[in-house]
């Protein structure tokens, strides 16, 4: 992939270097940089397209995750994007073997002698289903599944001319399963932009009127999150502790105040004192691993212990995009 080549590397450089900033623009962009290397691929005469549209992109997906293994984002959307090539493979397949016969033992002479269509197996035909009825969930979501061996290669040609039809439907069914990917990647971008809203929409039902929250540091989905509660009208106060040493909590509070929300700055060595008075923690994460653990900015240890103390909720929201059921806290262990 010459032409995409130049882009990989320099997103990979700005991973080394931590130029881009937030699990979010980390996400949009590894999804931004996977559908041009899917546009840029170009799809040979090999049986299975779908197998070598993988390899291509996991080949540029491992560059990324060890530019950068602790920016679990990275993995997350390169898992989702394999993902899609893989579903695009199974619902082409799905269209594909329509009209296919299935080979079973039969006593009718006139089906074997007459029956011209291109047969498939029992076996073949249930596994495809099985893959195709699967319930969607945010584990396969994540899940990075080999993609299935096109059924193409089942079917035999008989004569030049089925040949040259065979090819010209190959071509066409490549260039859709391309055409595909592509939309689909477009559609999670589209998804990773909308995130804060299906979060946002649950503040009315955990905010309630007059209560204390406690956040600490700045994040735009607790931001998003609080301006829900406070658009349905529910009146509550919010601490802010600063986050040292980047004091980042100063940037939400003015952002919260300026929304008319009652908004008070606190130090970090003032959480526990205030924790007490406090009806509910909420923070967001720059990731979540397997085991429900998170990765969050200096001091969150410090005040999960505390509301843990006192038996405080503690809620931490987050996209989708920054669940990994791949990592441990012990791969993180020196």
């Amino acid at each position: 992939m010459p032409d995409v080549q130049p882009l990989v590397s320099d997103f990979v450089l700005k991973l080394k270097r931590r130029k881009v900033e937030g699990s979010h623009a980390v996400a949009r962009q590894t999804a931004e940089l996977l559908r041009s290397v899917v546009s840029q691929h170009r799809m040979g005469s090999s049986a299975n397209q779908a197998a070598a549209l993988a390899d291509a992109v996991r080949a540029v997906g491992e560059q990324l995750i060890s530019a950068n293994p602790i920016e679990l984002a990275v993995g997350n959307i390169v898992r989702r994007v394999l993902h899609i090539i893989k579903e695009e493979d199974i619902s082409s397949t799905a269209v594909g073997i329509e009209g296919l016969s299935v080979t079973v033992d039969s006593d009718d002479e006139y089906d074997s002698e007459h029956d011209d269509r291109p047969a498939l197996s029992a076996a073949v035909l249930a596994a495809h289903a099985r893959n195709a009825l699967r319930a969607p969930s945010l584990q396969t979501l994540l899940e990075d599944i080999p993609v299935s061996p096109a059924i193409s290669g089942t079917a035999s040609s008989t004569g030049d001319s089925d040949g040259k039809s065979k090819s010209a439907g190959d071509k066409s069914s490549t260039r859709k399963l391309k055409h595909d990917v592509i939309a689909a990647i477009g559609d999670l971008i589209d998804e990773i932009d909308s995130c804060y809203e299906p979060i946002s929409e649950q503040a009315v039902e955990l905010i309630h009127q007059n209560e204390v929250i406690l956040t600490l540091g700045r994040s735009r989905t607790v931001k998003e999150f609080l301006y829900a509660a406070k658009e349905k009208k529910r009146s509550f106060r919010v601490f802010v502790a600063e986050g040292a040493p980047r004091y980042q909590g100063h940037v939400l509070a003015k952002e919260l105040v300026e929304k008319g929300v009652q908004t008070t700055v606190i130090t970090d060595s003032a959480v526990f004192a205030m924790i007490s008075r406090v009806n509910m923690v909420i923070i967001g994460a720059h990731a979540i691993m397997a085991n429900g653990g998170v990765i969050a900015p200096v001091g969150m240890n410090m005040v999960a212990l505390a509301a843990q103390r006192h038996a405080v909720p503690f809620v931490v929201v987050a996209g989708s995009h920054k669940v990994d059921f791949y990592t441990s806290p012990s791969s993180f262990a020196t």
